[in-house]
């Protein structure tokens, strides 16, 4: 099957998945395809995307490498769209319940790359995106939050799209109808008294009253 969507969304997407994890499957990026469109899903553990691809495809799965990822950067004046090719369905396994591989071409531009798809289960992103949240605020890495900024602009928006908190539970940012981010919480617990040190400073810095 082929399958054809933005270098953008491509790129934007790519910007959450996991570097050099012991969970290989994450290091690439999950695709699922269906008669309602198509989901590209990546995660680190801490941080999910998913983006939506409109169309009717063929029902199938794939986790694309990293080999194939490495190569595709949104740039302005670049290519618009990015192609892969394969098989449809989903992985198949010998007897023995060794995996086979499939071949997945991808097309960007005038690179043509080709590499073979990860055996692994991917996370269920259905389990891990909220559908509504309640608010409550929350803390959050700043390293996670450069990243929804990053996948903002990628996809061409001049402003930070937001974090809506939600306890220590999931939080969501909807970067657009068709691109969300789901982030976990930073679970710590600040002081909330300044050091003897820095508060005996802050007396000092008070002007005394002059003499009526």
């Amino acid at each position: 099957m082929n399958i054809t969507f933005s270098t953008d969304v491509f790129a934007a997407v790519s910007l959450f998945r996991a570097i050099e994890d012991v969970r290989y499957y994450i290091n690439g990026i999950y695709l699922e395809t269906g008669a309602t469109g198509a989901r590209l899903v990546a995660t680190d553990g801490h941080q999910l995307a998913v983006a939506k691809i409109d169309g009717s495809f063929p029902e199938s799965s794939i986790i694309l490498p990293n080999s194939l990822l490495t190569s595709i950067k949104s740039k302005p004046k670049g290519p618009l769209n990015v192609t892969l090719e394969f098989n449809q369905g989903p992985p198949q396994y010998r007897k023995n319940g060794e995996c086979i591989p499939r071949n997945i071409t991808l097309t960007f531009g005038e690179i043509t790359a080709i590499g073979k798809e990860i055996d692994g289960k991917f996370p269920d992103f259905r389990r891990v995106v909220p559908g509504e949240v309640d608010g409550t605020t929350a803390q959050f890495d700043p390293r996670l939050i450069y990243r929804i900024d990053k996948a903002c602009s990628t996809l061409g928006y001049k402003s930070f799209t937001g974090i809506a908190y939600n306890g220590d539970r999931s939080a969501l940012s909807v970067i657009n109808d068709n691109f969300v981010v789901v982030t976990m919480p930073y679970r710590a617990e600040p002081s909330k008294v300044s050091p003897v040190w820095i508060q005996e400073l802050l007396i000092q810095s008070v002007p005394e009253r002059r003499a009526a």
